[in-house]
């Protein structure tokens, strides 16, 4: 698989504390990594170095074939050629915006749009709601929709540039039962009709990962506790090295639970 996305031996001081730690990584095409982590592990500052945000204080990092600080290096087209959610985006919008304009504004990547559609970007926009079934909406202020219908709205903005790597920064965060759920039904469906897509998705709660996840990455004090597989890495083993707590992980019906012993 084409690899978009090189980390090799990554750190990061901030302040003087190091709080990414000789990181080696990989995301190639097709991929659904799970970023899982306890607060402090260096998520964040993960997601903002392959957001194109921050630099790495050392080590080698590759996106889409590009390292930063080299001849030609764009942080606005990397993250052209990416995805993004997270739980307080849907706050930045205006709530009289219509859910039509606010997966148009995908396009360019504007909070709010500010350009007049072309036809053809309409119909692009259109066909999207109704391949993830929220077609429903297309013309309802977002701010009259619940907060797990607004994060499905923000996935289909996400995806209308059929973007290489779509980044889900703990986006069902703050909602309840049936609004992650929903969520979680509606990213499926977008894989069905992305299956090309890679996806990087952080959360605190295994409970909510599907079948769609293929890869899992742990993080520990800046530092890679496992990666690889899920099935290898999301376990009672590697989690209750993680959570210095034991616990045992059940997997049923292609969903994890986590039980401490």
């Amino acid at each position: 698989m084409p690899l978009l996305i090189s980390l090799n031996q990554v750190s990061k001081k901030i302040e003087g504390r190091e709080v990414l730690k000789h990181i080696d990584w990989q995301v190639n095409r097709g991929e659904h990594w799970l970023v899982y982590g306890l607060n402090g592990a260096g998520k964040t500052t993960l997601l903002n170095i392959i957001n194109a945000y921050e630099f790495a204080s050392s080590g080698n990092v590759n996106l889409f074939g590009h390292q930063p600080g080299e001849d030609g290096y764009s942080a606005h087209e990397i993250r052209a050629q990416m995805g993004y959610i997270s739980c307080e985006l849907s706050a930045k919008f205006d709530p009289n915006e219509l859910v039509r304009d606010v997966v148009l504004s995908g396009i360019p990547q504007t909070i709010g749009l500010y350009f007049t559609p072309t036809q053809d970007q309409m119909t692009i926009a259109k066909r999207l709601l109704e391949q993830l079934n929220i077609s429903e909406f297309e013309t309802q202020p977002l701010g009259k929709l619940s907060s797990g219908e607004q994060q499905r709205v923000l996935l289909a903005r996400a995806i209308i540039n059929q973007p290489k790597v779509l980044v889900l920064d703990e986006p069902t965060n703050g909602l309840d039962f049936v609004g992650r759920e929903q969520f979680i039904d509606t990213l499926k469906r977008m894989f069905y009709h992305y299956p090309e897509t890679a996806m990087i998705y952080v959360t605190h709660f295994i409970e909510e990962i599907s079948s769609n996840v293929s890869h899992a990455l742990l993080l520990k004090e800046g530092e890679i506790h496992a990666k690889g597989d899920i099935d290898d890495v999301i376990n009672g083993h590697h989690l209750s090295k993680l959570f210095n707590m034991p616990v045992k992980v059940y997997h049923h019906h292609q969903r994890y639970q986590i039980v401490r012993l």
